[in-house]
């Protein structure tokens, strides 16, 4: 009997066995070690280089400007999908269309496990498609296709919006394009638009129109040569006197039969000459999305020899014996509008063939015309689940082998000489039936509105036996909520669409049905598809094996100590300060000058002060250097996706509509009332990229980008001095400490700013001052501020240097930045726009003082690089300034009682409970409660998570709420 390597799959977190079996009594000893070297170098890389797996679960499927985005990250060992602690840091950002970044934050993983939300702030977000990425800093060693992503189209706030019905016509290169413009209450749309082509960032034509009198406006343009629709759109911006400034965003989505594209693909890789092969294939629009083709298959003499139709998303497969000296051609029936022809890949005379049957049991046929020596390797999730040696012969090889050797997911069986060249692959889906069953009862047989609704979770495994494990659950409103009940979720991601190169159309599809068209569809999608990490020559090759990016356990502030000739400076001390949270830590450089601060949990902005000092306790000569986050620049596109506001129904309708009554309730206006505009006279100059607390333009001055080029080289002092108004230097009472107390020998004043009576405390991109100002010979080595105490140490007063060292502190600031480095400045001096200021940057005890409050004016200051004060750097000091860090804020629904139940103010939640970490005991067991809002209908509960084993769960369940 034959030696066979078969290689046991454990679903644990403990050890991967292998057992040696009998494949060919022939093989030779060194073809046996052979096998074995590549089966350990298999082993050793995926120990060397463990793969994470990211899962994100979001609240909802789209949002609006204004909204919270909730989310639950999974972060997962990729071999056994079990809960990773090889990262403790998680990094998100929202890419827009450009794939720029417009908001990236840090959030802490503990045990595999993290949430929070992101804020779609107006000053952040605008309209417009967008992608959100999560990753660790060890994935980025992977590329791209390991970082998860999901696109997003985020809508405009309230009452900003278009509707739109569209109609679109492409004859030749000639776009017709036929518009109809509503408004939210669905009125005719009346005045002028301006109308803009747009071909992925490239302007193509612009026209202003006057909307007809049934609401309609008309674009006949011709496209140049050689254009595609997948990322062209519309741009219509209402104009003319009177006008809102409403636009709207219309992808223009033409699927051109003669631009289809089809790519076939041969299983196991190779059409062999007289050897039976399954060829599948993916037909592709203007958009990038599937479209339906059939048509037949012709020989050399045009005759023809087989037909195709896609089956699914334009995938299908068709069966071909391919006879030598013959080229195969596959010809679009005319039905599709097009006469467009494709060539087969090339008959092959000699080689290889490698096919696998998947139906009843799992049967590897492998053909060949030479004599030849390979190895069949099968694997899964990076982990070798079958390995055997395969001598070929003038023939057909089978191999018969036990799907139990295979979790469920994709697997990847692979022909390899002896050089460790591939020569054929082919994956195929493995399903168990083994994922989670997850059970949910209510309390209750039917709800009502602003009713108390329990749930009962139960989780079992495939045998019925409670699971412990960890879930998230997202309940939405159906009438504003729109489910996507084939798209992505836990389930389709971990065991499928994660190991898939290219993005997949209706991931959910191929888990809705246990049928034989749904499984015979996605066998033809694992054929058209590309599997993601496999690069054998990294396998085998140790220089293609090193590690760029570190893993991060947890959040560290670590750099280095250089000397004037960027020496490292050993054995010198370096303090961290901090003043939200309050930090003091200190710690010594190693010998290559190297520090590191540990067990530091930053809040959402927050500002770390560096100090270093050489040998000899002075500050001057070393400089700081600090590890800084460099965020990757990634490239791959996502289909653009549709605004709701194009050919809206009645549900996205619904859920703007009721923002609206919301948003208008909440600032005490009654929803059914006429409302007038609100009129309002102000300096119309605004600070693009500033941080006004109150908005853009909200200040009682402001200097605006042109302002700054007049000023030439002025610097921001003397700006100060000419342009504000009030502007001066001179005395202010000294402050009290932190606890509002004052001292027996401070001084009554000391120099500082004003705007008439308040003293000015500057913000330069966001960030206050006074958070890093130290007071002399200061040996409390705490962040002070403004009630710092400022004492030697024998505690004696320093009149002189106390009453002089704020102003002198911030001349150092207001001499460096001259005006061309600035973008402009905003001043904040009365209390509706100082308010938000003072609770944002005084304590509850400054607030509370008598000395602060309404004492105090604002002056912010925006820069061109964005980098605030830390472009000025003190030497041996370094001001650090991290990514965002969310931690996960409570979910905070209403809570109605017999008191509060007839509350006047409209509940009209899209998002009714978000529960990020629910956790079931010993038992399978867990609930949660929340209140139902003001609207009859039907809510949609989504519930994902996954168990200590590497189980994923996934269910969808409705619960109707009936009027009270």
């Amino acid at each position: 009997m034959p030696l066979l390597h078969r290689f046991l799959f454990l679903r644990s977190y403990m050890l991967l066995s292998f057992c040696l079996i009998t494949v060919c009594l022939k093989a030779q000893v060194i073809e046996n070690n052979e096998l074995k070297s590549t089966v350990i170098a298999l082993q050793q890389i995926s120990k060397k280089l463990p793969v994470e797996k990211l899962y994100v679960q979001f609240d909802k499927n789209y949002y609006s400007v204004g909204d919270t985005l909730h989310f639950k990250a999974y972060l997962l060992n990729a071999n056994f999908l079990t809960l990773s602690n090889h990262s403790g840091l998680l990094y998100i950002e929202m890419d827009d269309v450009n794939n720029k970044s417009v908001k990236r934050i840090m959030a802490p993983i503990a045990s595999g496990l993290s949430w929070g939300d992101i804020v779609l702030t107006e000053k952040d977000f605008s309209q417009g498609n967008y992608t959100i990425r999560a990753y660790t800093n060890w994935m980025r060693n992977f590329g791209e296709d390991y970082v998860f992503q999901k696109s997003f189209y985020i809508s405009p706030g309230i009452e900003q919006s278009l509707l739109v019905n569209t109609a679109f016509k492409l004859t030749g290169n000639n776009l017709q394009a036929n518009l109809l413009f509503t408004n939210l209450n669905k009125q005719l749309l009346s005045g002028q638009l301006q109308l803009q082509v747009v071909n992925d960032k490239k302007n193509l034509y612009k026209t202003t129109t006057t909307v007809s009198a049934d609401g309609r406006a008309d674009i006949n343009f011709t496209l140049p040569d050689k254009t595609t629709t997948r990322h062209l759109y519309i741009i219509a911006t209402e104009v003319g006197p009177g006008s809102s400034g409403r636009s709207a965003t219309i992808p223009v989505f033409i699927n051109r039969p003669d631009n289809a594209e089809i790519k076939f693909h041969v299983e196991g890789g190779t059409l062999l000459a007289g050897v039976p092969a399954r060829i599948a294939f993916k037909a592709t629009g203007d958009n990038g999305e599937g479209v339906n083709v059939s048509g037949s298959i012709m020989n050399n003499k045009q005759q023809p020899v087989a037909t195709f139709k896609s089956a699914h998303t334009g995938i299908g497969s068709f069966e071909l014996t391919p006879q030598a000296g013959e080229n195969y051609t596959a010809v679009i029936n005319p039905a599709n509008k097009t006469t467009k022809s494709y060539p087969l890949p090339a008959v092959q005379n000699a080689g290889i063939s490698l096919r696998v049957q998947t139906k009843d049991s799992l049967t590897l046929s492998i053909a060949a015309t030479t004599v030849s020596n390979c190895y069949l390797i099968g694997e899964a999730r990076g982990v070798v689940c079958y390995a055997a040696a395969v001598e070929l012969k003038n023939g057909v090889v089978k191999k018969n082998i036990d799907r139990s050797l295979f979790p469920t997911g994709v697997a990847h069986f692979a022909l390899l000489n002896a050089a460790h060249q591939v020569l054929n692959e082919r994956m195929i889906y493995i399903d168990h039936h083994d994922n989670l069953h997850l059970i949910i009862s209510s309390n209750k047989p039917a709800y009502g509105t602003r009713d108390s609704i329990a749930l009962n979770l139960q989780v079992n495994d495939k045998d019925n036996k409670p699971i412990k494990g960890s879930f998230s659950v997202a309940v939405t409103d159906n009438a504003q909520v729109k489910n996507d009940h084939y798209g992505v979720n836990m389930e389709n991601y971990l065991l499928l669409t994660s190991d898939l190169k290219d993005e997949v159309e209706d991931p959910g599809y191929y888990f809705s049905k246990n049928t034989p068209d749904v499984l015979a569809n996605l066998d033809n999608l694992m054929l058209v598809e590309s599997p993601v990490g496999y690069n054998w020559k990294q396998i085998f090759d140790p220089k293609l094996q090193q590690v760029t990016y570190n893993a991060e356990t947890e959040f560290l502030v670590q750099g280095k100590v250089t000397n004037l000739l960027n020496k490292p400076v050993t054995n010198t001390e370096v303090i961290l300060l901090s003043r939200k949270p309050v930090i003091v830590m200190d710690t010594q450089t190693d010998a290559n000058g190297q520090f590191a601060f540990k067990g530091i949990t930053p809040v959402d902005t927050a500002y770390f002060l560096l100090q270093a000092k050489n040998k000899r306790g002075k500050n001057a000569n070393v400089g700081i250097e600090i590890n800084e986050f460099k965020p990757p620049v990634f490239t791959t596109e996502h289909a653009f996706q549709t605004p709701w506001y194009v050919n809206s129904d009645s549900t996205l309708l619904t859920g703007t509509l009721g923002q609206i009554v919301k948003s208008k309730e909440s600032a005490g206006i009654n929803p059914k009332a006429r409302q007038l505009k609100e009129v309002r006279i102000n300096d119309s100059r605004i600070v693009k990229r500033s941080q006004n607390l109150n908005g853009a333009g909200e200040s009682d001055q402001t200097l605006n980008e042109e302002d700054m080029d007049k000023a030439g080289k002025l610097t921001l002092r003397q700006i100060l001095e000419q342009k504000v108004k009030g502007f001066s230097l001179g005395q202010v009472p000294y402050p009290p400490d932190n606890t509002g107390r004052r001292h027996r020998g401070d001084p009554k004043y000391r120099m500082s700013y004003k705007i008439n009576e308040k003293e000015i405390r500057f913000v330069i991109d966001g960030v206050d001052l006074s958070y890093f100002y130290y007071p002399p010979d200061d040996n409390s080595t705490s962040p002070v501020g403004l009630s710092g105490r400022g004492r030697n140490s024998q505690q004696q007063p320093l009149f002189n240097s106390l009453s002089e060292d704020w102003r002198i502190y911030i001349d150092s600031y207001l001499d460096y930045f001259t005006a061309d480095q600035i973008e402009g400045i905003e001043v904040m001096y009365n209390p509706r726009y100082n308010n938000n200021y003072i609770n944002k940057y005084l304590s509850v005890t400054e607030q509370s003082s008598s000395f602060v409050g309404e004492k105090y004016a604002y002056i912010e200051i925006t820069t061109r690089s964005g980098q605030g004060p830390f472009a000025k750097q003190t030497p041996g000091s370094y001001i650090y300034k991290p990514l965002p860090f969310s931690s996960g804020k409570p979910f905070r629904g209403p809570k109605y009682t017999s008191k509060n139940s007839s509350d006047a103010i409209t509940d009209l939640r899209s998002t009714i409970q978000w529960a990020p970490n629910i956790i079931t005991d010993d038992a399978g067991k867990a609930n949660t409660s929340f209140y139902s809002a003001d609207t009859p209908g039907s809510y949609t509960l989504t519930i994902e998570g996954i168990d200590l084993n590497g189980e994923p769960g996934y269910r969808q369940q409705q619960i109707e709420i009936k009027p009270k």
